[in-house]
Order: structure tokens, then C-alpha cells, then sequence
């Protein structure tokens, strides 16, 4: 199996990971309104809030590998730089993510009162943002399929328009796109 291919089956499993934290059945306790209510639908199911945010944790970490081994891949080619530092800033927001995550798993109630400290997010949030958007401008110069390098490029900054403005990013979102480079780089490999 050839190190692109490997890549892409990391992407694809890590953003996988991700959407499947993010559609459990404890993830309704984002949009519950109210910490007390919050707080109460995790402490009825503690279990899988802990292994929710094992999931989401592990779902940016392996995403963020996966793009890594895309950046090794890409050793000696134009603009193997630049996928470096994609990965690079991926696997940053994903250590940051996962810090933040554990933190939501340590002390939920720390978490609904909004009594975690909201760096974490902020850097993950931007930073992830960034990687897919340096990767989509990456895959419009080195002959990928031009509607996913769109994707990923048109995808990042719709989503920083509505961080900027809502001042919240469900990070779902950035699996998608993660799903879009993934079986991109899994036809090419």
C-alpha cells in the first residue's frame, strides 16, 4: 500500500471518528439549553460522554496524521513545504483539541457552567481552518480535481465568516471537509 493511499484511509478514519462523536446520541447536550440540563444528560450516561470525547480527541489526532503522511508523500515534490505546514498546523489544533476534550471528560460540570478555558477551541478552531484552506489552495497548484480544492478553500472561509460572526464553530464541520480531501487523495493514490 503505497504511503498516499495509507494517508487518505487515515484521513477518511479520522474524520469518520470524528462525525460519529459528533452525531452520538450524547452529543444532543450541545444544543440542550441550560447547564443544569446539560449536566444532567451527561451524568445519566457518563460512559458515553467519556467516550464521546476519547472520540473526538482521536478523530482530529488521526485526521492530522493522516495529513502528515500526506506531507511525507509529497517529499520532493513542489510545494511539499506547504503540506508540511498544513500538517503541522492540523496536528497542533488536534493536540489542543484533545487537551480541551479531556478537560470536557475530566469535569463535565466544569464544561456546561463554561468553566473550561476557551483558548483550546479558539487555536483548534483556527488553526484546523487554516491547514484545509492551505491544503485547498495546495491541491488547486498540484493537479487535484478542482472542485475539491474549491471545496476545502470555499469551505474554510465560509466557515471562519460564520466563527467570526457567531463567535462558535460546531467542529464537525471540519471533517466534512476532511471526508472531501480523504476520498481525494484516495483516487489519486
Amino acid at each position: 500500500m503505497s504511503l498516499q493511499r495509507l494517508s487518505a484511509l487515515a484521513v477518511l478514519l479520522g474524520s469518520m471518528i470524528f462525525l460519529i462523536a459528533a452525531f452520538s446520541p450524547i452529543s444532543r447536550v450541545y444544543g440542550i439549553p441550560g447547564a443544569p440540563n446539560r449536566l444532567d444528560l451527561i451524568t445519566r450516561s457518563p460512559r458515553a460522554w467519556v467516550v464521546s470525547q476519547v472520540l473526538f480527541g482521536l478523530g482530529a489526532l488521526v485526521t492530522a496524521l493522516g495529513v502528515a503522511l500526506a506531507a511525507v508523500a509529497s517529499k520532493g515534490r513542489p510545494l511539499a513545504t506547504s503540506f508540511s505546514v498544513a500538517a503541522g498546523l492540523l496536528v497542533i489544533g488536534a493536540v489542543t483539541w484533545s487537551w480541551y476534550v479531556y478537560l470536557r471528560a475530566r469535569d463535565p460540570q466544569a464544561f456546561v457552567e463554561s468553566g473550561l478555558p476557551g483558548w483550546p477551541f479558539v487555536v483548534y478552531t483556527l488553526l484546523t481552518m487554516a491547514a484545509f484552506l492551505l491544503i485547498g489552495f495546495l491541491l488547486l497548484q498540484t493537479g487535484f480535481p478542482t472542485w475539491a480544492a474549491w471545496s476545502l478553500i470555499g469551505g474554510s472561509l465560509l466557515f471562519f465568516i460564520l466563527y467570526v460572526i457567531f463567535k462558535d464553530m460546531p467542529p464537525f464541520v471540519h471533517y466534512v471537509l476532511g471526508l472531501i480531501l480523504g476520498v481525494v487523495l484516495l483516487r489519486a493514490g
